[in-house]
């Protein structure tokens, strides 16, 4: 099983914005093993949104309902990373 953190937009809905290179300059989509590891990524990612909104470099706070972890299909297209795991 895979889990991403999706960010809601206004333009697309949820989306898994998060992308990663392995080097080869394709953009993959960040996948976790578990709802808990995607969690705490997201949990870590707002953490640093709000000390770049409160050292003023962000210009508005984001809130912890605009993201949502959601389970992924297995599928052939789906990467078969995790966080922190060498492919």
């Amino acid at each position: 099983m895979h889990y991403e953190v999706q960010h809601n937009t206004a333009s697309d809905g949820w989306i898994n914005g998060w992308l990663y290179d392995e080097g080869d300059g394709v953009l993959r989509p960040e996948t976790f093993a578990s709802a808990e590891e995607a969690g705490a990524a997201l949990d870590e990612h707002l953490q640093d949104l709000e000390e770049e909104f409160r050292a003023g470099s962000a210009v508005r706070r984001y809130g912890r309902d605009e993201f949502r972890v959601q389970h992924v299909p297995d599928t052939a297209t789906q990467p078969h990373h995790h966080q922190g795991e060498q492919p």
